[in-house]
């Protein structure tokens, strides 16, 4: 087959490339474009085999025995990962094909091979840079995302030479946009110039009216998978509208009712459109001049305009603007837990209880000889009960104590289930069950109590 000129054949659509399996895509359109032929496509695959016969030679110490296939293949994902991230940085697609079509594979996946020490490098800085403007909350995603045992983590994990393609770290702390279609160094990168973004837009406000904000949105905000800045950016927006401070980030339920039947009576592109009319004057208001930071901020607008126009339709505003609330002013409920039994005594309850038959006997035991609520906490983990069981202890105890376990064993989200002992895992599984079986109203007064407990 003869060999055609790519220039008469025009640039492929890159929107039908992929981030993440970048040569097989490219050589798959050049294929449809008759951009490379079968013959040529053949050789890139053989030289693709034989490298990864050299690689898997190097993985195994030198030594030419077989590894195991599982192995040989993420192996070969990395070095495709590797080639296709060089070909990717190319000025365009007729450039990567030249380079398939002209350089022998080992060569191009040196080439890779050197570009990801050059984007590790950029990202470890980048990282420095997001720890030294991360805000001040206590979102546990958030903090955990960042700190040593999140992408930090990745650094140290990190396998370029035979795992380029994976990302060996623990990232829960989800971003306004989400990087899509990226592995690897690539990812992690992405991630970290948008996280960068985020913080530097929360840094216009003080950490404290943040906190309110999210404490408004939900005052156990700290253990949910939110994003910060999509919350302060929504709200942000939302002053602007209502012509209000931006910087206390706190819009009143009457503003918000008055917000609405202002907007009720515009079609959306009118929406649409004050809200464009108030991200120019938030920039302005904010003094934010990073044309970076302008365009991650316009990128992520769609949504949340989305989101108020919908709002608007569906009388559901208040839901989307939430008014802030200080948790410290709330009154709170004190919590005494009780006089805990002499270590003694609580070892001799839970032999009895380990060695019990039947469970109508540990609960009267339980009944007759524990006073506390330490005590029964303690039980709850060292006792082996099943959830049969440990219902029935729950149904002997009040709302505030039921607060208090859900406080100290919050069953709203998992993000803590690395960390748990089996024990702590299966109480949390149990007391979740526990409370979706309650009543609606009853559900609603343990949260409140929660709310405001304090544990002594």
């Amino acid at each position: 087959m003869k060999r055609m000129n790519i220039k008469k054949r025009g640039i492929i659509n890159q929107d039908k490339l992929s981030g993440e399996f970048f040569l097989n895509s490219i050589m798959q359109e050049a294929y449809a474009h008759e951009l490379l032929s079968e013959s040529e496509i053949e050789n890139i695959q053989l030289q693709c085999l034989k490298f990864l016969a050299f690689k898997s030679e190097k993985y195994n110490g030198g030594e030419s025995s077989s590894i195991r296939i599982e192995e040989a293949e993420n192996i070969m994902k990395s070095n495709l990962y590797t080639i296709g991230l060089f070909l990717k940085s190319l000025s365009d697609s007729e450039d990567a094909i030249k380079e398939l079509r002209t350089t022998p594979i080992p060569e191009i996946y040196q080439k890779g091979r050197e570009l990801i020490s050059v984007k590790e490098h950029s990202a470890k800085h980048m990282y420095y840079r997001v720890k030294s403007n991360k805000i001040i909350n206590p979102n546990y995603a958030y903090n955990a995302t960042i700190d040593e045992q999140g992408i930090s983590s990745f650094f140290k994990l990190y396998n370029p030479d035979y795992a380029a393609h994976e990302i060996s770290a623990s990232i829960d702390y989800q971003l306004c946009n989400p990087v899509m279609d990226l592995v690897g160094i690539e990812f992690i990168q992405k991630y970290l110039e948008n996280l960068y973004l985020e913080n530097e837009f929360c840094r216009c406000f003080d950490p404290i009216n943040i906190h309110h904000l999210l404490s408004g949105y939900d005052e156990g905000y700290k253990d949910l998978l939110i994003n910060i800045f999509e919350q302060v950016l929504t709200s942000a927006v939302g002053c602007m509208l209502t012509h209000h401070s931006v910087f206390k980030l706190d819009i009143s339920q009457r503003e918000i009712e008055q917000l609405h039947n202002e907007l009720s009576d515009d079609d959306d592109q009118s929406i649409f459109r004050k809200i464009d009319k108030s991200v120019e004057m938030l920039l302005q208001e904010l003094k934010i001049k990073s044309d970076s930071l302008k365009k991650y901020i316009e990128m992520s607008i769609p949504k949340i305009a989305l989101n108020i126009v919908q709002a608007v339709r569906t009388n559901t505003l208040g839901q989307t603007f939430v008014s802030a609330i200080n948790p410290d002013l709330k009154p709170r409920i004190q919590f005494l837990s009780g006089i805990k039994m002499e270590d003694k005594n609580y070892r001799k309850l839970i032999n009895e209880l380990l060695i019990c038959r039947y469970s109508s006997d540990k609960l009267s035991l339980i009944k007759e000889k524990v006073k506390s609520f330490e005590d029964i906490e303690d039980i709850l983990f060292d006792a082996r009960l099943n959830e049969k069981e440990v219902v029935s202890v729950l149904n002997m105890l009040g709302d505030v104590e039921i607060a208090a376990l859900l406080k100290r064993h919050p069953v709203k989200s998992e993000i803590h289930a690395a960390d748990l002992t089996e024990a702590e895992y299966a109480l949390r599984a149990y007391l979740k069950s526990y409370y979706d079986q309650l009543t609606a109203d009853r559900q609603e007064q343990i949260l409140k109590i929660v709310n405001r407990l304090i544990d002594e």
